[in-house]
C-alpha cells in the first residue's frame, strides 16, 4: 500500500487530511473541496477524479504514516529492553490509538469512520492484512529476543491474528471507548490474548 504521491498531488491530499476532519464529508462539494485544498477545481481533477479518490488517497497515506510510526516506536521500545506487553500495546496505541483519538476530536468523526468503510473496504483489508503481518514480526522477533515464548503449536501468525483482532474490537466498540482510555484498553486486551498463547520470557 506504497502511495506514490508528490509535488502538487501530495499537497493536495495532506490539505484534505485537515479539510476532512474539520468538514462534513457529505457535505463538501468538489468546488469547496479544492478551494481549502488551495488549487481550482479545474487544478483538482487533473490528480483526483473524485473527492471519494481523494479520501481514499488520504485513507492510504494516513496508514502507511501510522505504521511507520508504530514500528519506530516498537523498535525504541525493544531497544530500550521493555517486555513484550509493553512493545506490542505500544504498536498498538501509535497504530492505530493516534488516529482513533483524531478521529474523535472530529465533530465529524462517525461520519468519517462511516466513509472509511463505505469507500475504502478494499484499503482497509489490506491494512488488516499489513497489521497482521507486522504483529507476526514483533512476536517473532521478541521470541529471538528471549522476551516471549509461544506455546507448543501456536505460531506467531495465529497470536497476531488474536491480537489484531482484539484491537479491530476496540477501534469500533459501541458505543465509542473514550480517547483517553484506548491505550489502556489495547494494553489489556494484548494481555489478556498474548498470556493465553504465551509466557513472558
Amino acid at each position: 500500500m506504497k502511495p506514490t504521491l508528490e509535488g502538487a498531488q501530495l499537497k493536495i491530499v495532506q490539505r484534505a487530511r485537515n479539510v476532512f476532519q474539520e468538514k462534513s464529508f457529505s457535505s463538501l462539494t468538489t468546488t469547496a473541496l479544492a478551494t481549502a485544498c488551495g488549487v481550482t477545481r479545474r487544478n483538482f481533477y487533473h490528480h483526483f477524479s473524485s473527492k471519494e479518490a481523494l479520501f481514499r488517497a488520504a485513507m492510504v497515506m494516513g496508514n502507511q504514516e501510522a505504521q511507520e510510526r508504530a514500528n519506530w516506536a516498537a523498535q525504541k521500545a525493544m531497544a530500550a529492553h521493555h517486555n513484550a506487553l509493553d512493545v506490542i500495546s505500544e504498536w498498538l496505541d501509535v497504530r492505530f490509538g493516534v488516529t482513533r483519538r483524531n478521529v474523535a476530536r472530529s465533530p465529524h468523526g462517525a461520519e468519517l469512520n462511516e466513509t472509511a468503510f463505505r469507500i475504502g473496504s478494499d484499503i482497509m483489508i489490506e491494512v488488516s492484512h499489513e497489521t497482521n503481518a507486522r504483529i507476526a514480526q514483533l512476536i517473532d522477533e521478541l521470541q529471538r529476543r528471549g522476551a516471549l515464548k509461544l506455546r507448543d503449536g501456536v505460531s506467531p501468525p495465529d497470536a497476531a491474528q488474536l491480537i489484531a483482532d482484539g484491537a479491530r474490537g476496540v477501534n469500533q466498540e459501541r458505543p465509542p471507548i473514550p480517547p483517553s482510555q484506548l491505550g489502556k484498553r489495547y494494553r489489556a486486551i494484548t494481555e489478556a490474548i498474548l498470556f493465553g498463547c504465551a509466557t513472558g520470557g
